[in-house]
């Protein structure tokens, strides 16, 4: 009985180091993307709301 319960966990654990790696990947990718696209004045403009505002008072 436990050879089975240890070969199912090892499948399980597998599947979800799975899960994780392409989880870190997955973020490492929108991070590298994401610093990319700050990188051009148009897509700045759209993503960050204080290059909007920058320069712009508030108080009339």
């Amino acid at each position: 009985m436990t050879s089975q319960y240890d070969e199912r966990f090892r499948r399980f654990s597998r599947r979800v180091e799975k899960g994780i790696l392409i989880g870190i990947a997955a973020c490492a990718i929108a991070l590298t993307a994401g610093e990319i696209l700050i990188q051009y004045v148009p897509a700045r403009v759209f993503l960050i709301e204080t290059e909007r505002l920058e320069g712009v008072s508030d108080k009339p």
